[in-house]
């Protein structure tokens, strides 16, 4: 294995530019871009420019090139395809979350990974921020033992209602598309396996009435050792911001103590000019950016050192199987039974 890996990307929309194209950006040193691939050639020019990089529309043209890692930042209904392909043509590949639709795809994208004795990476990021990692160092240094978490991920979806998001047969909608953060953070703290959840769902917006999906699911998840999961996510909280700011909340209750924290990505004061304004902390919403390049350095070391990731293929697979059942447990008005993964 090369000590400067090359590395393609497929999609140069919001998530590329707002995370990964920083992070790659700042790791030249020991990875470089060498293609990118965007149906929308605009997007893919002002990539491949940025990153000095060949351009590419085609994906086939894309997949021939010389290339030890694919990154796949495309809508979550193209990533069990695109991984499929990407394996297939001997790359590496990490797929940002959810890592597919369904459990079927992602079972799929697993299998063909392990076929081809290639790495299949999942970008679960807040595994990789920072204060999540501090509080679970703070959850063992002190013996909490959690019994109860309740982690809240809200948002105002800044995007209109044909945007592929507001779609259940692209996105997943909320409970997949957002909800897998919370259940994959629920079973990381928890650190043991789901038995069951119950779910409910409300269709807040127009957007969401329009579409016949939900943008506001509150899932309270069973785990094993009687711990208990309460997971909210929303894209319909008129927070007041531009852009849609993140707002999350944790409340950790154990044996031996609790752990309480709610990080507004706004500071607490306000700028008045010709409007109000709530600046942001980070221009990621939800995490900090050193987030991704955290993530990304650890899984293109893991590439160069054949060495297991901190968070794995499977445990995004029971992260999107979890928030499949949930909207199964919408849908059918009661609780849902989980197997094994």
């Amino acid at each position: 294995m090369p000590e400067r890996l090359k590395v393609g990307v497929i999609g140069c929309g919001n998530i590329f530019n707002l995370a990964h194209k920083p992070a790659l950006k700042a790791m030249r040193k020991t990875i470089k871009v060498v293609a990118v691939m965007d149906i929308n050639e605009e997007a893919a020019k002002k990539a491949g420019k940025e990153l000095n990089a060949k351009v590419f529309t085609n994906l086939d043209e894309f997949l021939e090139q010389d290339m030890d890692v694919v990154e796949i930042l495309t809508p979550t209904y193209t990533h069990a395809e695109l991984t499929i392909k990407a394996l297939k043509a001997g790359k590496h590949v990490i797929v940002e979350k959810p890592i597919a639709l369904t459990i079927e795809e992602a079972g799929k994208m697993i299998k063909e990974a392990e076929q081809q004795g290639l790495k299949l990476f999942v970008g679960h990021v807040r595994r990789f921020d920072k204060r999540w990692r501090q509080i679970k160092e703070v959850i063992k240094s002190r013996n909490i033992l959690p019994m109860q978490i309740r982690k809240t991920e809200v948002q105002h979806l800044p995007f209109p209602a044909d945007y592929w998001y507001w779609d259940e047969s692209k996105s997943g909608g909320v409970v997949i598309d957002l909800g897998v953060h919370v259940t994959d953070f629920l079973r990381w703290f928890f650190e043991s396996e789901p038995v069951e959840v119950f779910a409910i769902g409300k269709a807040i917006r127009g957007e969401a009435r329009v579409n016949k999906t939900y943008d506001h699911v509150v899932m309270f998840i069973k785990f094993e050792g009687d711990k208990t999961g309460i997971a909210e996510v929303s894209w319909s909280y008129p927070l007041p911001a531009k852009y849609g700011v993140f707002y999350h909340h944790l409340d950790i209750i154990g044996k031996n103590g609790r752990i309480r924290y709610t990080p507004l990505d706004t500071p607490v004061v306000g700028v008045v000019k010709s409007t109000f304004e709530m600046p942001r902390f980070s221009p990621m919403l939800s995490t900090f950016p050193e987030a991704f390049e955290a993530e990304l350095r650890h899984f293109f070391e893991c590439i160069k050192s054949d060495c297991e990731p901190v968070v794995t293929a499977r445990d995004a697979l029971i992260a999107l199987y979890i928030a499949e059942k949930a909207r199964e447990s919408i849908r059918k008005g009661e609780p849902v039974k989980l197997e094994v993964m």
